[in-house]
């Protein structure tokens, strides 16, 4: 299913539609209404392309703008009970490389040109398996397995490289999910034969 969003990308609605018009309709078409890109749409499986900073310092503030306009509305309509929500650029239609991650009780962190550079634990049968959802295709979640820590390389606005560490498992996962969208890959290509994708209610 390819939203409408798909069809004009760089449009963003000034005011997104009131909770009280949503409550009637399917998860999927909440974040569809909102701006998020939906699951179909060849944005989604596609590599992003890195950013140049500083020189595209202006694009990368357009981005961003786009990006925490379209999170502050998934946030007034949805309460995120593992603590942390992301958005990736291709979410919204733009193929470049480019997150946001919000985390309970910590600033927002926008992760550009982000690169995983060391997981935990080593092996893969320790690592941790549940459920995750993705804003893409809200209507179900998928069972897989991810690591419980991660430690992740990036580029801040200014161009400078930072590293960060997420050493809580549910957050480890939630980032991981980000920066697979950068490259096209979604949580639904993680999960093992066999395994139940759980229908969202």
């Amino acid at each position: 299913m390819t939203s409408d969003v798909a069809n004009d990308r760089k449009t963003v609605p000034d005011q997104a539609p009131h909770p009280q018009g949503l409550r009637s309709r399917r998860a999927s078409e909440v974040m569809a209404a909102l701006g998020i890109v939906q699951l179909g749409d060849p944005v989604l499986t596609t590599a992003t392309r890195p950013f140049r900073l500083p020189e595209e310092r202006d694009e990368a503030l357009r981005i961003l703008q786009r990006l925490n306009a379209v999170a502050d509305a998934v946030h007034r309509v949805h309460d995120f009970t593992t603590g942390a929500m992301g958005l990736a650029a291709p979410q919204i239609g733009e193929p470049r490389s480019m997150a946001v991650f919000r985390a309970a009780g910590a600033p927002q962190l926008v992760l550009i040109n982000p690169q995983v550079i060391e997981v935990g634990p080593a092996h893969r049968q320790d690592w941790e398996e549940t459920t995750e959802g993705c804003l893409s295709f809200f209507d179900f979640r998928c069972t897989l397995r991810r690591p419980r820590t991660a430690v992740i390389s990036y580029l801040t606005l200014a161009g400078d490289e930072a590293v960060a560490t997420f050493d809580r498992g549910r957050l480890a996962r939630d980032v991981l999910h980000e920066v697979d969208h950068l490259s096209g890959v979604l949580c639904v290509d993680h999960v093992e034969p066999g395994a139940l994708k759980l229908a969202k209610a």
